[in-house]
């Protein structure tokens, strides 16, 4: 019956997104779907293991997997990361799991998603790790939003993609800790807690019986706190699930991030099993003689260490830079540079690569984008068509590397 089920999963999924192949060719003839694929330099056994994992949870309804996307502005807008969630979790009937985690970037004075609210009295001020003026204790958000107003108040809503509210039953607030600090707290009777702590990754849970909407807090501390740094918040359910977490920066780099002193521990409260690497667009703006891509490695392979010491078998997707212009005027050739090294750290952490520059038609391509209405004039960010048509290709391609091992698998079953 499994052989059965499987083989009439994989027919109607692989018919279904082949025709929607179809269409997108046709549509735009300037793409290259021919590499619209993952590539495993160093083969496919860490991937396998997490497609197990991906058909335990389809399947049989066991288990819990977390996917983290992180990179720049391309994240941070929402367009793209809201498509690759909904992407992920329609795998499969019934997997979608926890909203995961997402920072309030209004409240630190920039652009946020709108499929979630934070709103907020008194005064704060944001801070960036990709401004090198902005100095500040940044965890994995690589955002923080400061206030010294003892009496905030802060009220939290999350939305899926069809508006209704996303559910939890532990929600955690990441937030700076220590002497001088405020910490959250929940003072309305309406809303109490069953309970709640702080843990030493620096964040502060709070967990209900029965599933909650929303979520508010205020500020307590003994007499040295004077602010309050918040570094972000994470919806989790304990049922079964896939659950994706969106962490983007406008204008981040590897650099950036690794001026994020907490990010290293709060990786352990997001435990990802597949991370989604799309840091490298900032690294390589600029002229072709300055972008050191040596070191731009160093600092991908520190950034990568991070994440393998909460889990030795997370799995990585590295997604090349897009193509684009330097100063709108010229083809930034760096992007191939990019490339290169990311399909050396595929090879050598045992992960995935997805060459976007060669998708999207290789060095200028991006003008051909524009004029589809995918990329706006800037030859550097997309449209809201653009950044779903990049989402609906890449789940194309990891479908395509799951249902050739759902086929073979089950081609081997008796």
């Amino acid at each position: 019956m499994h052989k059965r089920i499987l083989l009439l999963v994989c027919g109607l999924i692989m018919g279904h997104s082949l025709m929607a192949q179809a269409d997108i060719q046709q549509r735009y003839p300037f793409l290259k779907l021919e590499a619209n694929v993952l590539q495993f330099p160093a083969g496919q056994e860490k991937m396998s293991a997490f497609f197990n994992r991906l058909e335990e949870l389809s399947f049989s309804g066991k288990g819990q997997l977390n996917v983290l996307h992180i990179g720049g502005s391309h994240v941070q807008a929402g367009t793209l990361s809201s498509a690759m969630r909904q992407g992920m979790q329609q795998l499969h009937p019934g997997i979608a799991g926890s909203r995961g985690f997402f920072f309030p970037m209004r409240l630190a004075g920039t652009n946020q998603p709108a499929n979630f609210s934070v709103q907020a009295n008194g005064q704060w001020e944001g801070f960036r790790c990709s401004v090198t003026s902005h100095s500040a204790q940044w965890g994995v958000a690589g955002i923080a939003a400061e206030t010294r107003d003892a009496d905030a108040r802060i009220d939290i809503t999350a939305f899926s993609e069809d508006t209704m509210r996303c559910s939890f039953r532990r929600i955690r607030i990441f937030h700076v800790l220590g002497s001088g600090h405020f910490r959250p707290v929940v003072r309305d009777s309406s809303d109490f807690p069953d309970s709640s702590f702080t843990h030493p990754h620096g964040y502060t849970e709070f967990i209900f019986s029965a599933p909650r909407d929303r979520f508010s807090f205020e500020l307590t501390g003994d007499s040295t706190a004077d602010r309050f740094v918040f570094q972000g918040i994470q919806y989790l359910e304990d049922l079964p699930g896939l659950s994706y977490h969106a962490i983007g920066v406008n204008g981040a780099s590897t650099k950036s991030y690794l001026r994020c002193a907490d990010l290293p521990d709060q990786l352990s409260a997001l435990s990802a099993d597949l991370v989604i690497l799309g840091i490298g667009i900032n690294d390589a703006y600029g002229p072709e003689d300055s972008f050191d891509a040596d070191a731009f490695g160093l600092r991908y392979d520190s950034l990568l260490n991070f994440f393998e010491a909460v889990n030795p078998e997370v799995v990585f997707v590295f997604m090349s830079n897009n193509d684009s212009y330097y100063k709108r005027r010229y083809p930034n050739r760096n992007a191939l540079k990019v490339q290169q090294v990311m399909k050396r750290l595929a090879k050598e952490r045992g992960g995935a690569y997805w060459d976007l520059t060669s998708l999207m038609g290789g060095l200028g391509s991006v003008d051909a984008w524009k004029e589809a209405g995918l990329a706006k004039k800037d030859r550097i960010h997309f449209t809201r068509a653009g950044y779903q048509l990049q989402a609906q290709l890449f789940i194309h391609a990891f479908q395509q590397e799951w249902i050739q091992q759902l086929r073979s698998k089950s081609s081997r079953r008796p």
